[in-house]
């Protein structure tokens, strides 16, 4: 695969290779990006903010069986002013996008070989947890591309809409005779 190229050629010659996570996520305020490590990364034109200690994913839902599962991304260890932002905020995030790339990084944590998609979905209504008055947390599930697969596509299989679509096309000008509740003797002699 390319993208093992430069992270290959590093333990071939006995250096540490790391892996990461990069999160490029569309609030409705504007564009943010994370990363599961320690400080700011400057990578592919943006910063992104760490946030190792916090932030949390679970596994990424492969759809086993027609199912398109969650994956939830948990903020541990927060205080009560940032469960109170983000409740307040809520609308910040709902229904927004969230795209998770994985990066391999050199001994020095900078980015090594380009980095690879892992995720693609959007944000949910968060859950909030906690016991006590010390450790709280907030959930966010994301739904994947594959959660909205069954909803109905926005055209139907009709003359009007083929010609919206084609203009002039006659092909499905008769599929009105051929619909369903309608009675026709077959065949006609």
């Amino acid at each position: 695969m390319g993208f093992f190229d430069v992270t290959q050629k590093a333990l071939a010659s006995g250096l540490s290779v790391f892996y990461g996570e990069l999160y490029d996520v569309g609030f409705t305020s504007g564009a943010g990006y994370y990363w599961d490590g320690f400080g700011d990364l400057t990578a592919y034109s943006h910063t992104y903010l760490g946030g190792a200690t916090m932030v949390a994913r679970s596994e990424i839902p492969f759809g086993i069986d027609d199912e398109a599962g969650d994956m939830q991304l948990t903020m541990s260890g927060v205080d009560a002013q940032i469960v109170a932002a983000v409740r307040a905020e809520e609308s910040e995030f709902y229904g927004r996008p969230i795209t998770i790339w994985g990066q391999f990084f050199d001994e020095a944590l900078q980015p090594s070989g380009a980095r690879f998609h892992l995720f693609t979905g959007v944000m949910d209504v968060p859950t909030y947890g906690g016991t006590g008055t010390d450790s709280r947390s907030v959930s966010v599930p994301c739904e994947g591309e594959w959660t909205d697969r069954n909803t109905a596509r926005n055209s139907l299989f009709s003359d009007m809409d083929q010609k919206r679509r084609f203009p002039g096309d006659r092909g499905l000008e008769y599929v009105y005779r051929y619909t369903p509740g309608v009675k026709r003797k077959w065949p006609q002699f």
